[in-house]
């Protein structure tokens, strides 16, 4: 029972560890998941509970762009009712050339209203917006401090409420990437509440009586529509955050050696329970774990001074002394006179 016990808080150890490398508070989705990314463009709706935010961005869909077909995903998501939803590009680098976007994300609303197609280089956390996209002929006249890369759905306070959602189309050409380009998404699904129809303990006023529950704000993620609201504003970070691939590879080697360990009791455990080793401290041959023992009323209550059984002696056999052969007669016999000088 200790041992069940052991096994299952390394377990949850890992699964905690696992859990670092993940967004806090989202929920996580990644561009290879069929929900989001089917191979057939197969549109999907998925929810999003009790406030949930939403996150979506690739594992390893662009560590290497070498692809025969245009790729385009498409999936809603949807709240709760009374709820509305906010869609924002966090990060961004897609491609376009003079006539236009080559890869672009797209939104659009409950309502059938859609954007127009984002694409360039966006970090929101470092920039508020692109300059190669202010310097694109059709942005031209928009000020500098505009953002348009952010959607919102709002809330249906009429009698017969409806929930909101937010449909994205994303298009990624075939096209080779030029050298020393890569692509990049992060995009961030976020419900906001009426704030006096929220618990204030749980949520946080943005702005037209607006709110997003507390652990979105100053999170270093943008989940507000610019637009509308900041949840970013008056927060104390590092602007410049710094690359977490080392806590990364800390986690993973962490991750790899408990598995390790715990593979390798199991073995050791199997081998046990299988007696494929000797665990006797008086193993003595090959068939020491499976000695016979006697048990009570085998042998007419006699089993504890019943003989062990002993190893059979080993007989070797000695061979007989040599007889005594005859010997050459010694030099005194054959000379006397030259052994006994006293005589001559």
């Amino acid at each position: 029972m200790a041992r069940k016990t052991w096994v299952i808080h390394l377990l949850i150890m890992i699964a905690f560890l696992c859990s670092c490398a993940c967004y806090q508070h989202y929920a996580d989705y990644s561009l290879e998941q069929e929900q989001i990314c089917h191979f057939l463009n197969k549109k999907h709706v998925l929810n999003l509970p009790n406030g949930t935010a939403a996150i979506v961005t690739p594992h390893h869909m662009f560590d290497h762009w070498v692809v025969n077909n245009d790729r385009r995903c498409t999936f809603v998501f949807k709240t709760r009712e009374r709820e509305g939803l906010f869609a924002v590009i966090h990060k961004m680098s897609f491609r376009r050339d003079k006539k236009g976007c080559i890869d672009y994300v797209r939104f659009k609303r409950s309502d059938g209203h859609s954007t127009q197609k984002f694409c360039g280089n966006v970090n929101l956390l470092l920039s508020p917006i692109s300059e190669s996209y202010l310097d694109s002929p059709e942005n031209a006249d928009r000020p500098r401090d505009y953002n348009v890369f952010a959607e919102y759905d709002p809330i249906d306070s009429g009698w017969n409420s409806k929930s909101s959602s937010i449909e994205t189309e994303i298009f990624i050409s075939r096209d080779e990437l030029p050298a020393g380009q890569s692509l990049d998404l992060t995009l961030v699904y976020t419900p906001f509440k009426d704030c006096a129809q929220t618990n204030p303990e749980k949520y946080s006023q943005l702005g037209f009586d607006k709110c997003i529950r507390k652990e979105y704000m100053c999170d270093k993620i943008f989940n507000c529509h610019p637009n509308i609201c900041s949840d970013e504003v008056s927060c104390v970070y590092d602007r410049f955050p710094k690359d977490d691939t080392a806590t990364k590879v800390t986690v993973g080697a962490v991750t790899t050696m408990i598995l390790c360990f715990i593979i390798f009791v199991m073995c050791l455990w199997i081998c046990k329970k299988s007696q494929k080793l000797c665990w006797s401290s008086d193993c003595a041959g090959p068939n020491a774990c499976s000695r016979p023992t006697s048990f009570p009323g085998e042998d007419g209550g006699q089993g504890s001074n019943r003989g062990v059984p002993t190893a059979p002696m080993l007989e070797v056999a000695v061979s007989s002394p040599v007889a005594d052969k005859d010997l050459p007669p010694s030099y005194d016999s054959l000379f006397p006179e030259q052994s006994n000088p006293a005589r001559s």
